[in-house]
């Protein structure tokens, strides 16, 4: 089995043969290699520490360790290499979360083993007084105790929270007689042995196998977001291969249910999966996968030698009943007005849009569009060179509303009328990019985005 120290060799003697072109500036990114979830986020000894599902030897997923960020503002951030690492073959670091425990950082993940026709998933730990060297591996949950109806083989992705003075972790899984996702509650009075405690669950939007759920605070609300496997499209909705998606309302650990307000799908674009909230914090910030299942990945196909970013971390609240996501205010210390012709290929742009019009963003070999039709907001990326391109649009309708547009050299996310929804895509369009408006949109400011 590769160490830790053997990885970060490898990571440090090939990060410079990838091809750099389509490279994000304030996205977070793999230095080398394939990246998928966001995986145990939190604020630890002040700094964000943020893993990550990673194979560095391949831009395709293999067996895959947890990869590390390191950040002070959520923005400019510096790669930290190799975290945690398989001890045993046919094992696979999967996702999980991290949590402040007795003065450490612990995470929590799924120990994925496959060989052959046998597959098991199970829940174990690791601590580090750093935040950067882990040790103490331990299994904390013996899944012969789920009862008969959950899958002890498809059950992952844990994530830990402290409640009232007691510990629960929640945990991705599937009622295999119904061939539903749910969400698995385990807790315990210590993070070193955790017994089964209840179901949330099954819905729609957790498809058939539930995923990389976490947990928040929001304005008074209890917030689990989750991600679904397989998901049916409905609508407008849920289609994408797999789907995202918030479920608010009052969360009861102690007595066991969930009396739920509401569920809603996340983003309404092609590129986002597996968000994740940020333990550690005063405020609900999650971040994404900036990609998705089941779709071309235009820079393996191309040989550049990396796939996967982080979305822009978004902060959560709940306005008018309401639950908005937005970049966090952090981005705006690097934000600066533009100078010259032409759009930056990182930037950040403010459109008001008057029920019609659209915005193109164009380069030499494609283009972006955003534009309103019929009231609803949509994104466009049916020319942007991305070999997978669609149109999306909001669920809502707008007489009038304001456009807020993330564009990342390869990445870009729509949030629209002050984030009550967002769509996200990636873009692969070369030479520099112009930009022109039509109809009823204007633009009311491009700032540069410089790191």
């Amino acid at each position: 089995m590769n160490t830790v120290t053997a990885i970060n060799k490898y990571i440090e003697t090939n990060r410079d043969t990838v091809k750099t072109e389509y490279r994000q500036k304030f996205h977070m990114m793999p230095p080398v290699g394939w990246m998928n979830d966001p995986n145990g986020l939190i604020y630890y000894q002040g700094k964000y520490h943020l893993f990550y599902q990673y194979n560095p030897f391949d831009s395709r997923p293999g067996t895959m360790i947890w990869g590390h960020f390191v950040s002070g503002d959520l923005i400019k951030y510096s790669d930290a290499g190799a975290a945690i690492v398989p001890e045993t073959e046919h094992v696979s670091i999967f996702s999980g979360g991290a949590t402040e425990y007795d003065g450490k950082l612990v995470t929590v993940y799924t120990e994925h083993y496959e060989n052959g026709q046998e597959k098991r998933e199970e829940i174990y730990s690791s601590e580090s007084k750093t935040g950067t060297v882990f040790f103490g591996r331990k299994k904390i949950f013996d899944n012969t105790d789920l009862p008969e109806n959950l899958s002890r083989t498809d059950f992952r992705d844990p994530y830990p929270v402290k409640v009232n003075g007691k510990y629960y972790v929640l945990v991705g899984g599937k009622d295999v007689n119904l061939n539903r996702g749910v969400i698995v509650v385990l807790g315990g009075e210590t993070l070193d042995k955790l017994e089964y405690k209840f179901t949330i669950g099954p819905f729609y939007g957790l498809g058939d196998m539930g995923e990389c759920p976490s947990y928040g605070r929001v304005d008074g609300k209890d917030v689990i977001i989750a991600s679904g496997c397989r998901v049916p499209s409905s609508g407008n909705s849920y289609k994408n291969e797999n789907s995202s998606v918030f479920i608010v309302g009052d969360l009861d650990f102690e007595n066991g249910r969930m009396d739920v307000d509401y569920i809603r799908e996340i983003d309404k674009g092609d590129c986002f999966y597996a968000p994740q909230i940020i333990n550690g914090t005063d405020e609900t910030i999650m971040i994404g996968w900036q990609e998705m299942w089941g779709k071309p990945y235009p820079t393996q196909n191309m040989g550049h030698g990396w796939v996967g970013a982080f979305s822009i971390p978004r902060k959560l609240s709940i306005s008018a009943g309401q639950l908005l996501q937005n970049p966090v205010s952090s981005l705006e210390k690097y934000c600066a007005p533009c100078q010259g012709r032409g759009i930056p290929k990182t930037a950040d742009i403010r459109l008001e849009f008057s029920g019609t019009g659209c915005f193109t963003i164009e380069g030499d070999n494609g283009n972006v569009v955003i534009g309103c039709a019929d009231g609803k907001i949509y994104l466009d990326t049916l020319l942007s060179n991305n070999q997978n391109g669609c149109i999306r649009y909001t669920d809502d309708t707008y007489n009038a509303c304001t456009v807020r547009i993330l564009l990342d050299v390869s990445g870009i996310e729509v949030f629209v009328d002050g984030g009550r929804e967002v769509i996200s895509s990636r873009i692969y369009i070369d030479g520099n990019f112009t930009c022109k408006t039509d109809g009823g949109v204007r633009v009311s400011g491009i700032k540069k985005v410089e790191i």
